[in-house]
């Protein structure tokens, strides 16, 4: 069991977060990171007991291109497009790290790479619903835009049910300091997304999110007044659509999201395959998701120490996208929304 937190917001302090319960904003996926540490098993969590809190960051997985994108909104149009990349083949990506560890034995590359692994498992388990929900945002700006605040919607959501103030929570404080990989790790890092995608330089997306990201957070997120929010409104129309600024600050009480998480448990149709449909809510998708992706990573973990073949990695790591859930390299429309 996770111990239990206090503070004056309520049961959870900021800097002793760890997340109870949820996903994809960026409080959760640092709650899935820890709960997903809770179920593997005993001789791996005492391995990992202290390296495991110290690179929670790793967990943001490839959102650090989206906050890179921010900051470099000029560029968006063609990072936009590595996204797209990056969202499928995650098995070759792992194969390849891996492949990097054999020679190094990094323990911090090794770690680097299961936070990347369970962002994109719990993506790929909890998007589904939230697309049905939120309509195509691949090719509707507007659903783009009501994507992204679902989200953020979201972290709200999951600290409201564990006790705190959405409204006064300083979600900055839940960033660790700044910490810079080793050498060692930024190589394999560079190496493997650049062997796996094509995209140069990841090491150095990940070095601007950690540099940048407490400040960014403290700055255009945290609003307990919701002044920021109405300050920002303007700059959506300046952006013409390409980014929008007034989703960004954190000004939520935790119930704005229910209407977009199936917690009645009606029926929903899987965005991309009218054969596919369920009755899940959120909370059941994302225990679903926390439980495989925690089996996954211990499997994976005793593979790489029995230096496992590629054959056998693969068989671990399902290739299916972050985006959809399906086979990776799949063509596909969200043809079947909600809105």
């Amino acid at each position: 069991m996770r111990p239990s937190f206090t503070c004056c917001w309520g049961s959870i302090s900021e800097s002793s977060w760890k997340g109870d319960n949820n996903m994809p904003g960026h409080l959760t996926h640092d709650t899935s990171y820890f709960d997903i540490y809770e179920r593997l098993p005993g001789q791996m969590k005492e391995q990992y007991a202290q390296s495991w809190e110290q690179h929670r960051i790793f967990a943001q997985g490839h959102d650090l291109l989206l906050f890179y994108m921010f900051l470099h909104l000029p560029k968006y149009p063609e990072l936009q497009d590595k996204l797209k990349i990056i969202e499928d083949n995650v098995q070759e990506l792992a194969v390849n790290t891996i492949g990097l560890l054999r020679e190094t034995g990094g323990a911090e590359a090794k770690l680097f790479l299961y936070g990347y692994l369970i962002h994109h498992f719990m993506d790929a388990k909890l998007h589904p619903l939230i697309i049905y929900e939120t309509g195509d945002l691949r090719s509707d700006n507007k659903a783009q835009a009501l994507h992204l605040l679902v989200e953020n919607m979201i972290d709200a959501y999951i600290l409201k049910k564990n006790g705190a103030d959405p409204m006064k929570f300083k979600i900055h404080h839940v960033i660790p300091s700044r910490q810079g990989l080793s050498a060692e790790t930024r190589a394999i890092v560079k190496t493997s997304f650049q062997e796996t995608y094509g995209l140069e330089s990841f090491d150095v997306i990940f070095a601007d999110y950690n540099r940048m990201s407490r400040t960014f957070f403290r700055t255009l997120r945290y609003d307990p007044h919701g002044l920021k929010k109405v300050l920002f409104k303007p700059l959506d129309a300046v952006l013409m659509g390409l980014f929008k600024p007034s989703i960004l600050p954190f000004h939520f009480d935790g119930t704005e999201c229910l209407d977009y998480l199936n917690l009645r448990k009606g029926p929903w149709t899987h965005p991309i395959d009218a054969a596919v449909v369920s009755t899940k809510s959120f909370d059941e998708l994302y225990e679903d998701g926390v439980n495989e992706t925690a089996g996954m990573i211990s499997m994976l973990d005793q593979a790489i120490l029995d230096r496992a073949g590629d054959a056998q990695l693969r068989s671990i790591i399902p290739n299916i996208s972050s985006i959809h859930g399906r086979a990776s390299g799949l063509e596909y429309q969200f043809s079947h929304v909600k809105h």
